[in-house]
């Protein structure tokens, strides 16, 4: 039996097992529970955060809409028998080329026997001009930049004799294609001729 007043004997407490495990863990600092409860907060205003961006995101993409391609025929003078210049103004989403072909038909009330010129003030290069009918052919030289997506363009030409019967439902078609003469865009307008002033 050991005589716990003995010299050699340490009166010094035996630390349990149950202590011992507690502060070989770590004296109860931060448990990862706890850890969790914490951040859980900030982890909320995260996901928040992160679902309103993916919201914004895919609404600014469903909102956004790509331009729509659009051609616009203009007559300087529109009314009957009278003999005119006409522009063609468009919008397109794809490039033209430097060789792009733009064909123009009218009806057959329409007279393009003293069609001579054709030109524009935003696409440079000049143009080759043909005239087959009751379509106008105009070419691109190829010396002329690209036109690009979405950019706004016109030709013009002269000159075109309108009919001798005014009417709201003379149909025009304007076609683009590219210098393989692949289709880039085929439209067909509405020209409304008015009745000549008196």
């Amino acid at each position: 039996m050991i005589d716990e007043n003995h010299p050699l004997v340490e009166n010094k407490p035996i630390l349990s097992m149950k202590k011992t495990n507690k502060i070989m863990m770590g004296v109860k600092t931060m448990y990862p529970y706890e850890t969790y409860k914490k951040n859980d907060t900030r982890g909320k205003y995260l996901f928040v955060l992160m679902l309103l961006m993916g919201l914004t995101f895919f609404t600014g993409n469903s909102v956004m809409a790509v331009p729509a391609d659009t051609i616009e025929v203009v007559a300087k003078h529109p009314e009957s028998g009278k003999s005119s210049i006409y522009q063609i103004n468009f919008v397109i989403s794809k490039p033209i080329p430097p060789k792009a072909i733009i064909r123009v038909i009218f009806p057959a009330e329409f007279d393009l026997s003293d069609l001579m010129i054709a030109g524009s003030t935003t696409i440079n290069g000049g143009f080759d001009l043909e005239v087959d009918r009751q379509m106008v052919i105009m070419k691109r030289s190829g010396l002329g930049r690209e036109i690009s997506a979405n950019e706004k363009v016109d030709v013009k030409f002269a000159i075109v004799k309108n009919p001798n019967q005014p009417g709201d439902n003379y149909k025009i078609e304007i076609e683009i294609l590219d210098n393989e003469e692949i289709n880039i865009i085929k439209q067909q307008k509405v020209q409304k001729i008015l009745s000549a002033k008196k």
